[in-house]
């Protein structure tokens, strides 16, 4: 029998043939050199055949071939020096890949892992081979995993150790014995795949669980993991893995021919598995390592590479990454229902003939929780169903069985224009919003068999589509679904102890059909041009009316999408402090009951975009808007109290503090006196004793400062008191920058004799000891004196600060540097917006800039997401007046984008 063997030795497991020319491997000296230079060519080949939009299996499938080719070749000459060298008796190797080797599945940098198989007692022969063909590899650059087992070894481990079984499981033979190969596959069948499948089974998927756990849990991951994230490749595997425990095989045609699944679920998930093939390839080919996530530096080239184009919706990298999250969607929902499918239990004979379970209704039957539709003329004679079908899962804590999906899928073309403007499917519909629970899961099974986006079009345009930054880190259909989540959740009480203003608003509303569609529509206008708030509202609206909502929940509804970004606008980004801010809020949202439900809305939308954006600082923000709003609606007068009766009245409520805490009636008067209006107009009362008395301590020191720690609201006040000067400001936040302090607030008073008042709220973030760490609260005063004394160049400080882990990396999505006047919003101020992109010390640089540009600050309100900054300042010039002039006021917004953009560009 020839040890030497190149044709496939069972049904799906071939040796692959290399690349058309290559086929030659002749080395002549090092054998590691040759064969890294042969690797070296075949790459080269494979990469411009690949560039000339090879398909990823085209692709892997060759280069795994020219590995096979070289392995095979390494073994001929392997034993023929050992035959030259030594007596062969009866010693016999068979040499096996496995894992992705096995599959046929090496991209252009992939690992490959393989096993030196012998019958029991290790030999010399074996020892050789194994060592000559793993030098020769290790010489290539490839990590080559291996092992030298015999036939019982590799039986008692795959029996012990799951990673061991499951790469035992993709063995394919290369050369050498091959009967010892077909040994090796009835004993593996005999012993392991046919044994405990139950135990299998349930590791497997544990196994499964926890990568999911590890890799963000999500298919819509800002930066995939293209093997072992959600719905990447490793699903695949673990699919087809437990496919051939329960099934017995791992091949796609004969799951079709076993009717597991059908022509057109091949077809799909074949397609899915080439393009992740393909994008996987562009990441070895570009990076020219072995590298699996996708990240934002290489989605824009791949994007590029794959013919993708910037269109009026959406750019080329956005939709690139749609196409990747479909694809990977569709992995994700296989091998999600392969197992199910594996943990179904067998039905027993009587089951043959009949359903077992109990039927809810005429046709629709729940059995071990899994509901199930009888015929599918129960679809067909009442299309309703359609819809129906899910409000009887709700209703009854039940998951729809496979058959029951794949049914429904089948069946979408039933969802047509009559069926969208049926009253009784819209009646289905809201049913389904107004239940107790579980709306969420509901809604994500509608929207993952494509029936809700059948039944709103509209919605299903927004599928897996992505905006590329750091800020958003869901596509925008899941990131709707997550906001009706989030409103479950508080209405359960899961936010009972942080936030329970809102828990006890969400129990208070009427018509939550309303505030759900409005959290699912609020971003339908994406993807259509801009001011997708506004056309959002008439896509709303047109949807409203065909589910037969009446007038006034068709307003309601359209004025929540439309205006769904306005609470966050106002609370975080504008003086809300301000009477006349808040009474004109009121006027725009009408009614209490429409207050509530963008309360709640805004609410969802934070709390839906990621996990870090929603904290207690924009919680109390949003807070004390909503019950300024309230006691408006409440005081039924949407006219401002005059101010000079507000500012008397607050002052002698100051007075009398102080007075009781012995300040002397001198001291009161002078403070009285010299700070201005707007500071006890906009300052919270509680603070103003604090603030009187460090003033009053700043005779004849530099500075006096006061930390307080707000730890419901997860932020700490910086108060500094010093003597006016130029620039002051722009030298706090620098210092508090160079610090690692996140402002989030600040105001500015100076008094009417040159004392200057400057508070900065900051935020704790992710740090759990800010209040503790009074050492680093010292440092920071001590700092801000040494920089007023002229001893620290704050430049400095910045440019040897440690700057944030994601200002770092290499690459991250371009954020637009945009500077936008306001001078409607505020009687007083001009109201400058600053969009640019993050970066250490980019509050001290605005502020620095507005210095040098003769303007004064006396609010800043800082919002970071991830990697953007929202700066907003309330100026005047150096007279306190609010900056008309056009000429003016276009000198200003340019400079300080042309600045930025530099910064952003070096």
């Amino acid at each position: 029998m020839s040890e030497f063997f190149v044709e496939p030795v069972a049904a799906g497991h071939p040796v692959l043939a290399p690349p058309p020319g290559l086929e030659a491997f002749v080395p002549d000296g090092s054998l590691g050199r040759q064969a890294r230079e042969y690797l070296r060519r075949v790459r080269a080949v494979l990469y411009e055949r690949h560039r000339a939009g090879a398909s990823g299996e085209e692709v892997v499938r060759a280069y795994t071939g020219a590995v096979d080719h070289l392995i095979t070749s390494l073994y001929a000459l392997a034993v023929a020096d050992y035959a030259a060298r030594y007596v062969r008796l009866d010693q016999r190797v068979a040499v096996i890949a496995q894992g992705g080797y096995g599959r046929g599945e090496l991209s252009p940098c992939s690992d490959i892992d393989l096993l030196f198989l012998y019958p029991r007692r290790l030999e010399p022969f074996a020892e050789t081979v194994a060592e000559k063909i793993l030098h020769a590899l290790f010489d290539t650059g490839i990590e080559v995993g291996n092992a030298l087992r015999n036939l019982r070894q590799c039986v008692r481990l795959a029996a012990a150790d799951l990673t061991v079984k499951t790469a035992l499981l993709d063995a394919r033979f290369l050369c050498g014995d091959v009967e010892l190969y077909r040994e090796f596959l009835a004993l593996m069948d005999a012993n392991v795949v046919r044994r405990s499948p139950g135990r299998f089974f349930r590791e497997k998927i544990a196994e499964y669980d926890k990568r999911h756990h590890l890799y963000g849990d999500s298919v819509y991951i800002l930066e995939p993991q293209l093997k072992e994230g959600k719905g990447g490749l490793r699903d695949l595997h673990t699919a087809l893995w437990l496919a051939r425990v329960r099934f017995k095989t791992n091949n796609l045609e004969e799951l079709v021919r076993k009717g597991v699944l059908t022509e057109a679920e091949l077809r799909e998930i074949k397609t899915a598995r080439d393009f992740l093939w393909r994008v996987r390839n562009w990441l070895h080919f570009l990076s020219g390592r072995h590298l699996d996530q996708l990240t934002f530096e290489y989605q824009e080239k791949i994007a590029a590479a794959l013919g993708y184009v910037d269109g009026k919706d959406l750019r080329a990298v956005e939709r690139f990454m749609r196409a990747y999250y479909m694809h990977a969607s569709t992995i994700e929902r296989f091998a999600t229902e392969m197992i199910e499918r594996c943990l179904e239990q067998p039905r027993p004979y009587r089951a043959l003939y009949r359903l077992v379970g109990r039927q809810i209704r005429p046709g629709v039957w729940i059995a071990n929780r899994a509901l199930s539709v009888s015929d599918p003329k129960v679809l067909a004679e009442d299309p309703v169903n359609m819809l129906a079908i899910f409000r009887d899962a709700q209703r009854h804590g039940a998951k729809l069985s496979n058959g029951t999906r794949r049914l429904l899928r089948n069946h979408l073309h039933l969802v047509d224009g009559e069926f969208r403007r049926s009253r009784a499917a819209a009646e289905v519909l809201l049913d389904i919003l107004r239940w107790k629970s579980d709306v969420y899961e509901t809604l994500v099974e509608m929207h993952k068999l494509g029936v809700f986006d059948a039944y709103v079009p509209e919605f299903g345009h927004l599928l897996c589509m992505v905006q590329h930054d750091l800020y958003h880190i869901y596509t925008v259909d899941e990131h709707s679904l997550i906001g009706v989540r989030e409103l479950e959740r508080l209405r359960e009480g899961a936010y009972k102890e942080e936030a329970p203003l809102l828990t006890q608003v969400v129990r208070e509303i009427d018509k939550v059909e309303v505030l759900l569609l409005a959290v699912l529509f609020h971003d339908i206008g994406k993807g259509q041009g801009g001011r997708h708030s506004e056309r959002g509202a008439a896509i709303a609206r047109r949807i409203a009316r065909r589910l037969h909502m009446n007038a006034d929940d068709v307003h309601q509804l359209g004025f929540l999408v439309e205006n769904h970004l306005l609470m966050s606008h106002l609370a975080q980004r504008r003086d809300i402090h301000d009477p006349r801010l808040v009474i004109e809020f009121a006027k725009r949202v009408e009614n209490l009951d429409t207050l509530k439900k963008l309360y709640l809305m805004t609410f969802a939308d934070m709390k839906a975009v990621g996990p870090k954006v929603w904290n207690n600082w924009k919680g109390t923000l949003l807070a004390d808007l909503y019950l300024a709003a309230v006691e408006v609606f409440e005081k039924g007068t949407f006219v401002e109290e005059a101010r000079e009766t507000r500012l008397e009245r607050i002052k002698r409520r100051v007075a009398r503090v102080l007075e009781a805490q012995g300040v002397s009636r001198e001291h009161i008067a002078h403070f009285m006196r010299a700070m201005p209006a707007r500071y006890f107009l906009s300052t919270p009362e509680d603070a103003m004793p604090q603030h009187c008395a460090m003033l009053a301590r700043l005779d004849g020191r530099r500075l006096v400062a006061a930390v307080r720690h707000f730890p419901e609201r997860e932020c700490t006040e910086f108060t500094v008191a010093t003597y006016d000067r130029p620039g002051l400001f722009a030298t706090i936040t620098g210092v508090l920058a160079a610090a690692g302090m996140n402002v989030v607030r600040a105001s500015i008073t100076t008094s009417n004799d040159g004392r200057a008042l400057d508070v900065f709220c900051i935020s704790h973030g992710e740090r759990a000891d800010v209040t503790q760490d009074t050492d680093r609260w010292e440092r920071v005063v001590n700092t801000v004196e040494r920089a007023l004394r002229g001893e620290v160049e704050v430049d400095q400080l910045i440019a040897s600060a440690q700057p944030p882990a994601f200002m770092t990396k290499k690459f991250v999505p371009r954020v637009e540097t945009a500077v936008e006047v306001d001078n409607g919003v505020s009687e007083e101020f001009t109201v400058l917006d600053v969009y640019t992109q993050d970066r250490l010390g980019v509050l001290y640089t605005i502020t620095d800039l507005l210095y040098h540009l003769g303007l004064s600050i006396h609010l800043a309100k800082i919002t970071t997401n991830v990697d953007q900054v929202l700066d907003v300042f309330y100026v005047t010039d150096t007279r306190g007046r609010k900056i008309l002039e056009p000429e003016r006021l276009e000198e200003i917004r340019a400079v300080l984008e042309r600045r930025l953009r530099e910064l952003q560009a070096s």
